[in-house]
């Protein structure tokens, strides 16, 4: 019921303001026949202003989320799990940089998070990722290297704080 109400909160709200109107209409005489015309139109013109408000959002997350996964999926994905099988492995320059691209991509995530446009769930999804590529030791250690510095820690939006691991 709970995310019912959450999904559909603007239409039931719209719905309901637009039946108290009606009937303030019909069984009083506190409006003429332009004022609920008035009220009825501002109120389909908010309503869809918010709707179309949301289907902006949805469709700001959808391109940030394919452009986020397309980023990870890569080569990226490909060196975790190749890392997480080989703990031994001397990482070479082109995947230290791969490791702080992922970085930067992470710090990308929670910004876009921070700003409102990465819902929590998903949001919580990734940063569990993160934690988890974290433990891989040489993730660990460039990471430590990143955060070695305050700027370095400022360059990533506030992610570092974020994840806690300082």
């Amino acid at each position: 019921m709970r995310k019912f109400f959450s999904k559909y909160y603007l239409t039931i709200f719209a719905s309901s303001l637009f039946l108290i109107i009606v009937c303030f209409y019909l069984f009083t005489s506190l409006f003429d026949n332009k004022d609920v015309i008035g009220i009825i139109g501002a109120i389909a013109a908010i309503y869809f202003g918010l709707l179309k408000y949301n289907i902006e959002n949805d469709q700001m997350f959808m391109a940030l989320f394919k452009s986020f996964n397309k980023k990870y999926d890569g080569s990226v994905n490909d060196l975790f799990n190749s890392l997480r099988r080989n703990p031994e492995h001397q990482l070479t320059e082109l995947e230290k940089n791969s490791i702080i691209d992922y970085f930067n991509l992470c710090a990308e995530e929670f910004l876009w998070f921070d700003k409102g446009r990465i819902p929590k769930k998903v949001w919580h999804a990734w940063k569990n990722g993160m934690l988890s590529n974290l433990q891989i030791p040489q993730v660990k250690k460039i990471y430590d290297e990143e955060i070695l510095y305050k700027e370095s820690r400022e360059s990533y939006y506030g992610l570092i704080k974020e994840l806690g691991i300082d």
